[in-house]
């Protein structure tokens, strides 16, 4: 075997492995409220052929001791890079991600990111718009508890 077909033949196993998914997010709607969580649900998918249905995602790394599989980081963040929600997930066909973000009074610039654990350049950066949040019932009593305290 020529070592132009073993190359071409490795090339394409990793264009073939890359991974490329489908991202779509919902995020609550209505009025948001400090200390009162915001529920964001995120959907990964990625295309599979049928005789591939099975397939367990396994990274093309033939310097990297054992077998891994491709994880996925779903991260919520704010403009100030703060992190506000993470989970790790595997996705064989599609899945479904519910985070909690739970954020102070003010305003927020809310992004989501999906991170490759394995390859670089499959991450996907997502603005998910500016959230304004109001002050919560709680805070107004914290506040009245802390007004009472000082006197």
């Amino acid at each position: 075997m020529s070592t132009k077909s073993c190359c071409r033949r490795d090339v394409a196993a990793f264009v073939n492995s890359y991974p490329t998914i489908d991202v779509t997010h919902d995020l609550q709607k209505g009025e948001y409220t400090a200390g009162n969580p915001i529920e964001l649900r995120v959907q990964l998918s990625r295309d599979v052929d049928e005789e591939d249905a099975d397939d367990e995602q396994l990274v093309i790394a033939p310097y990297y001791p054992k077998r891994k599989m491709v994880n996925w980081w779903v991260v919520v963040g704010d403009a100030q890079k703060q992190l506000l929600a993470i989970k790790r997930v595997t996705i064989k066909r599609e899945v479904t991600v519910k985070l909690d973000v739970t954020l102070a009074k003010g305003e927020h610039a809310l992004r989501l990111y999906v991170i490759c654990d394995s390859y670089s350049g499959a991450d996907h950066d997502i603005t998910l718009g500016n959230v304004s949040v109001a002050e919560g019932q709680d805070s107004d009593e914290d506040e009245d508890m802390d007004s009472g305290s000082d006197e």
